[in-house]
């Protein structure tokens, strides 16, 4: 077992901004991300640069002050963290099987969030996945996730990924955005303090137009169909709920359809911890509780970015400088005084950010029509493939929580443990017997998080 002074896990823009932040005060810290390098999702660094589309310049500031920061820094990428235990135990499995026990005094949990595709007749199909693993694909190894790619879901990440594979020579045949134009053009209202933040979006939009790839609003996809794989996708118009006009049914014949909308916090390390949580559906779903500083309801476990609350990767950063501050200040290397003032500065900034992060949650908000799409023998648990059917069969037995939905249908049983199919499972068993969300529940999160063998949990007891 060993004793870093302050534990991160993920190394996304919280997590390197909560580094940074702790390093500058001179304590230790050590970072965990499962990654090939540090970034998350958004600064993901390419493998091969000369076939994928240039790093953003963000990501590379803040990889590059961790770097000059590296004598209080210890990186560990390719690990994976799978369990917190009592006493900050924080176990993690590194690329080569061996486990290991730290000891950290404080632990900030920067995880980031997961895509959420709610389920629809053909989703589980060949050539159907998230916009988040095409991005992967482009820019990791600068492979292209298709010839004839379809992007449809809700929010700005559609635009981001959209123009990435046009830059990799990726021919997008459109985007559908479930939501309807006139709210996207209300934005300038709520953005007037984050220009910046809106020429981003405005040059995502001229670079489609320029590629004569059309962004078509208030459309969804409510099927994709093929043998064996997918060939072609059916989309229709929605009305302000999103339910499917479906004498209006468009067919497009694609070979790749990247579906998503939005993005749900990664809990399940907090859930281990014993820290409380909340359901905020404005901003992902279920999340830690969090006091002013950052702090959960466990002492000295604190939460930044994504993982927290879905807000974007400059509130993540903001987020991720305000929990190293709190965490160096919870151990002594600061007073309270610098800590205020540092926060009064994040705070005020975080303030700025908000009214078009509240505007875009209100836009991309899941409305009850998605939930039409989903037919008896659809699969709602891609693990243990359950359909609708059965799934509704044991809420209509009294099964309404997971644990009790589990267990009688096997949903949720699977090596995710819920984290992909009850976001929206939750959402329809709640429909189904006419309770409020949080009456459903989270799921449940046990250790191991992530399958590992039994070599590389017989190394963490040895060493132990």
């Amino acid at each position: 077992m060993s004793y870093p002074g302050i534990v991160i896990i993920g190394g996304g823009p919280a997590g390197m901004s909560a580094a940074v932040a702790i390093a500058t005060h001179g304590l230790t810290c050590t970072i965990v991300d499962e990654g090939f390098d540090l970034g998350g999702q958004i600064y993901r660094k390419p493998t091969n640069p000369a076939c994928a589309p240039a790093p953003h310049p963000r990501g590379e500031g803040l990889r590059a002050e961790v770097a000059r920061l590296g004598e209080h820094i210890n990186v560990r990428t390719g690990d994976s963290a799978w369990g917190i235990f009592d006493g900050l135990r924080v176990a993690i499995t590194s690329p080569d099987e061996c486990t290991e026990l730290l000891q950290p005094q404080a632990v900030i949990l920067a995880p980031g969030a997961h895509e959420l595709v709610p389920p629809f007749p053909g989703w589980t199909l060949p050539g159907v996945m998230t916009p988040g693993a095409a991005q992967i694909l482009t820019k990791t190894m600068g492979v292209a996730p298709g010839k004839r790619v379809l992007v449809a879901g809700t929010g700005p990440f559609l635009l981001a990924v959209a123009c990435q594979l046009i830059d990799a020579g990726v021919h997008v045949v459109s985007v559908l955005e479930a939501s309807p134009r006139s709210a996207w053009l209300t934005l300038p209202l709520h953005g007037f303090r984050t220009p910046a933040i809106l020429d981003e979006g405005l040059a995502y939009l001229t670079k489609l137009a320029r590629a004569h790839v059309p962004v078509r609003y208030g459309r969804v996809v409510v099927a994709a169909t093929g043998e064996t794989e997918l060939n072609a996708v059916e989309h229709a118009p929605v009305g302000a709920e999103w339910f499917p006009e479906r004498n209006h049914i468009e067919t497009e014949q694609v070979d790749t359809l990247l579906i998503g909308y939005g993005f749900v916090p990664r809990v399940q390390l907090a859930q281990m911890a014993g820290c409380d949580l909340e359901l905020r559906p404005d901003i992902g779903g279920w999340i830690p509780v969090r006091d002013r500083n950052l702090a959960t309801t466990v002492s000295g476990i604190f939460a930044a970015g994504d993982g927290a609350g879905v807000a974007g990767s400059l509130a993540a950063a903001l987020e991720g400088q305000l929990a190293g501050m709190a965490a160096t200040q919870f151990l002594g290397a600061i007073d309270e005084a610098t800590f205020t003032a540092a926060r009064h500065t994040i705070e005020h900034e975080l303030a700025r950010l908000r009214p078009l992060r509240s505007a875009l949650d209100k836009i991309s908000a899941l409305q009850p029509g998605l939930m039409s799409l989903v037919r008896d023998d659809t699969i709602v648990c891609r693990c243990e493939e359950v359909t609708w059917r059965e799934a509704r069969e044991a809420v209509c037995a009294g099964s309404t929580t997971y644990r009790s939905l589990k267990m009688t249908s096997r949903a949720g049983m699977g090596a995710c443990q819920g984290r992909f199919c009850w976001p929206f499972l939750s959402r329809l068993v709640a429909a189904e017997v006419k309770c409020p969300l949080a009456d459903i529940g989270p799921p449940s999160a046990r250790p191991p998080l992530g399958p590992i063998t039994l070599g590389a949990l017989a190394s963490g007891l040895q060493d132990k």
